[in-house]
């Protein structure tokens, strides 16, 4: 009984693995690309072979060795255990010790088929055409042939060790050591064997010191990354010392062949090992704090200008156009006659418009909307691009009405078509402006938030997304044309349906599985990184999801590393050691069929040209790419975020890095932020472990999140309608303790076709204008801000939002604009909704905030006159809202405010979230203000009056110390 439970298990187990590789070629082979599949599989099993041979032979000549140096006669006082192995074995011991051998080759051959990727670029390499500054080896060797030869020597390394156990073995089961004495006896010839097999490892330990002084080109000792003074000066000579003494040891064991003398080579053992920690360790060390810190500036200078330049090149910034703008005091015919920045104001942000989009349009049985985009089409069909928010309706299984196995795999198999609404207007009644997206093809079987697996084309009625619905047509999933083919499908996912249906054996079933377009094109090609944000682009009456893959190394010569301080969104594709960056490929899946086609957009990139070189038929030239896709590629947030970073620093010349002279930094988040959700405590401690103590940085304030925009960047245009589509992101001056707030400079990176990745910097001249976190604290203080958000949250559940602030180059002036939002819960079930309702614009520290455009900017410029209007509200405020009751009016100016009354709330709880905000502000400047206890108690004596409006004395004091930071309005995060 228990032999046959055994037997099962093992079928199941086996059969299962055996199942799983069978479907794992199927699903590459409908996919068109089973070349992939076979040239990995083919990689690994080359390098098993390699290194299973390879060890095969060092140990099977070893064995062979040790047997003919075994004496003519058994010895007679070997160890008892070794007299029962002989006595167990007898003549077959030979044999069961090349048997064992050949096993620890298979075991210590399988790890080596993960470094199939390593191996794949050094068979493939390629020339980046930049000679490392210290060796004056091209880059390409670091990045593509030295990983794959550190990791051989290492192999070997290790592999040489396990030989000689197996030889010191050998030769005492063949009785080489002789325990006559309590002192075990070798043999002359054991010993002789012994020191060969030493001496090889020597050597090899000699090379690996040798090969380790390039792989200190990314070592970080001193000021920044790369190979610094106490590096080039102390750790690398150390090393080339090694590897001499290393080889001299060698040489040593190999001379006691003749001389039989075993003194000499196990002192010069000795002295190596001291010597690999004085030179390795302390040496460098010393040579560090004696000689380099005192004198940092002068002995650093020239391996600073290394790291500027390759960082430079490394994260693609050497190349960065930079335009000077200077901003001055608008006056209303400006305004007037420079209209177009201010119809691109963007009114709805991704995140918080989602539940808009969701309550309106994404509320049927079985569909979701998980995820809101910025794009750009012409929805007027004029000839003018508009932002858009864009969103699928992907299935959500959780929602369906069939819960049953047909259900969840047969009946709900997908979601429906796209949501669009402009970014830029909205209806009167503060509704997104919905528009009918129409397309011949709908059906959405493939997105980011589908997991599991589905059968399309079976016999069973799939729910339609309209009435004229085709049977699904795809052929890019599996055919499930035979019962071999649906068993593997059964054991692989262990779901006996598969068999036992008779709707899934119909002749037009196929299996849909890997739908997730992430997870698709990552079994697809391994090789590359992801970003963690698809967005869907309508393309040909279908649907296609884009997502960016990048290629990187962590091994460019003297670049710096991406590091910890980078905030970055959640599910990020960049790592965090990489300090070479491209996004060389955009993956593009078919919404309906899961095609996959990986379009090459940087053919310049080294790493992706070895990769085409080692599957050549995986990727398809960016240039094939259809114009209609094209047109909405977007430059990747992440790496943008990146490059940003890493400009704010690398702009000064090497000259000026060490002291920071004219440094910048991102541009503070604005205040009441709190941190982007893909910026951990953790994250922040590695930041601070991982970077140099020596560099001065800015404190870990959150950082001005980057926005996707129409702009035109000529001072005084919006004429000409010749507008790209950005990324943005500002910039301040540097400061240790975070405190410089002006607006030094902003950074766009263009999605247009014909500009696609261009980096402009526009640096601000002159008078610099106030930067965000100025601005945000401006409109927090602002009376009528202020009152309006206290008659939106006053007793009830309704909470205000801040949506991004954005920069608008008006004319040759600045506007900022930032969204009000009010969050509420609907009645008729626990559903927030969170809805547009005015706009604030900011000129010149002047605060207005009303429901259009026109009418805020009619209060800081009376010349325009209250009909003045942009055009961003349409249609009549009368209609009825596709989202549930109406929230709360916004104060009227005009109007005594209904609750200016001091109240008597007798908890924190009950304080507006606005009031507590600032109270935050007015501490956090208390704080900065010191020593000038002037101003300390001027901002205390401001923050207590404000919270004296809604608490009593006698419970001040407990509010003060127990203000609950999360209750403070947010304003939302980036673009998505």
């Amino acid at each position: 009984m228990i032999g046959a439970a055994a037997f099962l298990i093992l079928v199941v187990v086996l059969g299962r693995a055996l199942a799983r590789f069978y479907i794992d070629e199927l699903w590459f082979d409908a996919i068109g690309q089973s070349g992939v599949f076979w040239s990995a599989l083919w990689a690994r099993l080359t390098l098993f072979a390699i290194f299973f041979v390879a060890f095969a032979i060092a140990a099977g000549v070893n064995l062979f060795v040790a047997d003919r140096l075994a004496p003519s006669r058994f010895p007679v006082n070997v160890h008892p255990f070794v007299e029962r192995f002989h006595d167990l074995f007898g003549r077959r011991l030979r044999l069961y010790r090349y048997l064992a051998a050949a096993l620890v080759a298979v075991l210590i051959a399988l790890p080596t088929t993960t470094q199939w990727q390593s191996w794949l670029l050094y068979r493939n390499s390629q020339s980046f055409g930049t000679p490392d500054a210290r060796f004056g080896a091209d880059v390409g060797f670091y990045v593509f042939e030295l990983p794959f030869l550190s990791f051989v020597l290492d192999w070997w390394f290790f592999a040489m060790i396990i030989v000689l156990v197996i030889t010191v073995i050998t030769h005492i089961l063949n009785g080489g050591v002789v325990f006559a004495s309590p002192i075990p006896s070798l043999s002359q010839a054991m010993k002789g064997h012994i020191a060969v097999l030493v001496a090889v490892i020597a050597a090899l330990k000699g090379a690996d010191y040798w090969i380790r002084r390039y792989e200190l080109t990314n070592v970080r000792r001193g000021f920044v990354q790369g190979p610094t003074y106490s590096v080039v000066n102390a750790q690398m000579p150390a090393l080339l010392l090694l590897a001499v003494v290393a080889l001299v040891t060698a040489g040593l064991y190999l001379s006691t062949l003749k001389t039989q003398a075993w003194r000499i080579p196990l002192v010069a053992s000795a002295v190596w090992m001291v010597l690999a920690i004085v030179g390795g360790y302390a040496y460098p060390a010393v040579i560090q704090s004696l000689v380099v810190r005192p004198n940092q500036k002068s002995r650093e200078a020239p391996y600073i200008e290394h790291n500027v330049e390759a960082t430079r090149a490394a994260m693609g910034i050497n190349d960065i156009q930079v335009v000077a703008v200077e901003y001055g005091s608008l006056s209303g015919a400006e305004i007037e006659a420079d209209q177009r920045p201010l119809q691109r104001v963007r009114l709805l942000n991704p995140t918080e418009a989602r539940t808009s989009f969701q309550r309106a349009e994404g509320e049927e049985a079985g569909l979701s909307i998980n995820d809101l985009d910025v794009d750009r089409y012409d929805i007027d069909g004029d000839g003018e691009l508009q932002q858009v928010l864009i969103a699928a309706r992907e299935l959500d299984l959780q929602g369906a009405a069939n819960q049953s196995w047909q259900g969840r795999h047969l009946i709900y198999t997908h979601g429906c078509g796209l949501v669009m609404a402009p970014a830029s207007r909205v209806r009167a009644n503060s509704d997104p402006d919905f528009l009918d997206v129409e397309l011949t093809r709908p059906q959405i079987y493939f997105s980011p938030g589908i997991d599991g697996w589905a059968v399309a084309g079976t016999d069973e009625t799939e729910q339609a997304c309209g009435p004229d619905e085709e049977r699904y047509s795809g052929e890019a999933g599996v055919e499930l044309s035979s019962w071999v083919r649906q068993a593997a499908f059964g054991l692989a996912f262990m779901d006996y349906n598969l068999i036992g249906s008779g709707a899934v054996g119909s002749g037009d079933a196929q299996m849909l599985w890997n739908r997730n377009v992430r997870d698709r094109v990552e079994k697809l090609a391994p090789f590359l990184t992801y970003d963690g944000d698809p967005y869907p682009v309508q393309v040909d009456g279908g649907v296609k999801w884009v997502i960016d893959a990048y290629t990187s190394t962590s091994r460019y010569p003297y670049a710096e590393a991406v590091g910890g301080d980078v905030q970055l969104l959640e599910d990020s594709g960049i790592p965090r050691d990489a300090n070479y960056i491209r996004n060389s490929v955009k993956a593009v899946v078919d919404a309906y069929d899961g095609s996959v086609q990986l379009y090459v957009v940087d053919d310049e990139d080294p790493i992706v040209r070895a990769w085409m070189s080692a599957f050549p038929d995986l990727f398809t030239p960016g240039e094939e790419m259809p114009l209609e896709l094209r047109e909405h590629l977007r430059y990747p947030e992440d790496l943008f975020r990146v490059q940003t970073n890493v400009y704010s620093k690398y702009r000064l010349e090497a000259e000026d890095f060490f002291e920071r002279t004219g440094a910048w930094s991102i541009a503070q988040s604005p205040s009441g932020a709190v941190r982007d959700s893909a910026v951990t405590a953790a994250e922040t401690a590695e930041a601070q472990s991982a970077g140099s103590a020596e560099l001065a940085t800015e404190s870990s304030n959150a950082r001005f999140i980057p926005y996707y925009t129409l702009f035109d960047g000529v001072q005084g245009g919006g004429v000409d309608g010749d507008e790209d589509f950005v990324l943005l992101r500002p910039f301040v001056p540097f400061s240790r303790e975070d405190d410089r707030t002006e607006l030094t400079a902003f950074m766009t990176a263009s999605s247009d076709v014909d500009s696609y990745g261009t980096l402009t910097v526009y640096v601000t001249e002159g008078q610099r204008p106030r930067g965000p976190r100025d601005i945000a604290t401006t409109v927090e203080a602002d009376q009528e801000v202020t009152e309006a958000v206290t008659n939106v949250q006053a007793g009830g559940s309704n909470r205000v939002r801040f949506g991004d602030l954005q920069l608008v180059p008006v004319a040759d002036g600045l506007i900022w604009a930032r969204p009000f939002y009010v969050a509420s819960q609907q009645p008729d079930s626990a559903t927030v909704v969170v809805r547009y309702q005015q706009i604030i614009i900011v000129h010149n520290g002047e605060v207005a905030m009303a429901e259009t455009i026109g009418g805020a900017l009619a209060q800081l410029f009376p010349s325009l006159g209250d009909d003045f209007d942009v055009g961003e509200r349409i249609g009549s405020p009368d209609e009825e809202s596709e989202l549930g009751e109406p929230v709360p009016d916004v104060i009227d100016p005009d109007e005594e405010p209904a609750s200016s009354e001091p109240t008597t709330t007798v908890g924190p709880d009950d304080v507006p979230d606005d009031v507590l905000r600032r109270v935050f502000q007015l501490l956090n400047e208390a704080d900065a203000a010191l020593p000038d206890m002037g101003a300390y108690q001027d901002k205390v004596d401001e923050a207590t009056a404000l919270l004296q409006q809604y608490l009593p004395d006698d419970v001040l004091a407990e509010v003060s110390a127990s203000l609950p930071a999360s209750s403070v309005p947010t304003p939302t995060t980036g673009d998505e």
